[in-house]
């Protein structure tokens, strides 16, 4: 059910209201909620359990959230907009390359925004991730809108570098496009999800992550 309501405008609706709860109880919920989804998945966590957890009791969580699907689209979607269409990105145009940048600088940019996002909302991340493994309406209405507003943009983005000669021009930008999405989302759920404490170097592996996508990894021996 939650696949149908899935639109652009309802998702930066959601996530407004996500960011600016009424009460520190609202608060309390949806950062309870947010966790034990991410941990359990939708079906397996109980309205009691996110209210426990919230230091709230069932019957007050259910004034600020009628039904626990309206929990769940209201922790969700923020999720879903950081992935399919980031507001950080889009809004500011900061998908498309700048004139004078070089495409490493571009890379370089996306990447550290990506980054610190991931790191602001690694709850979110985890509960997006679970939600996208195990509901496959919901699976293909993101990807819907991840096409529009961030694959087609980085496409054509992609190919301005490779008129430019910055890139090369024998493959297709998407082939470009999902070979940069790959190694960002490497290091985005290596960083943010998997080993969050350990000591990384933002800035060195970012550096590295781009030297990678324009250089490669094969060495100079024959």
């Amino acid at each position: 059910m939650v696949a149908r309501q899935v639109t652009l405008k309802a998702l930066r609706g959601e996530a407004a209201r996500y960011q600016r709860p009424e009460s520190a109880k609202e608060a309390a919920i949806l950062a309870a909620a947010t966790r034990l989804f991410g941990a359990r998945g939708y079906a397996s966590t109980r309205t009691a359990e996110i209210a426990a957890a919230a230091g709230v009791t069932e019957r007050t969580l259910f004034r600020y959230f009628p039904s626990k699907e309206k929990l769940y689209r209201r922790v969700m979607f923020p999720a879903l907009l950081a992935a399919a269409a980031p507001r950080a990105l889009m809004d500011a145009g900061e998908l498309f390359g700048k004139d004078a940048e070089t495409v490493a600088e571009w890379h370089r940019r996306v990447l550290t925004l990506r980054v610190e996002a991931a790191r602001q909302s690694a709850p979110q991340f985890r509960l997006l991730l679970a939600g996208l493994m195990t509901d496959e309406p919901l699976r293909r209405k993101v990807i819907e809108i991840w096409k529009d507003n961030v694959l087609q943009p980085l496409a054509g983005t992609l190919k301005r570098y490779q008129k430019r000669g910055q890139l090369r021009s024998d493959l297709a930008p998407q082939t470009l496009a999902r070979a940069i999405i790959s190694l960002n989302l490497g290091y985005i759920i290596a960083r943010a999800l998997l080993a969050p404490e350990a000591d990384w170097d933002d800035d060195a592996e970012i550096a590295d992550t781009v030297e990678l996508l324009l250089r490669g990894a094969g060495g100079t021996a024959e």
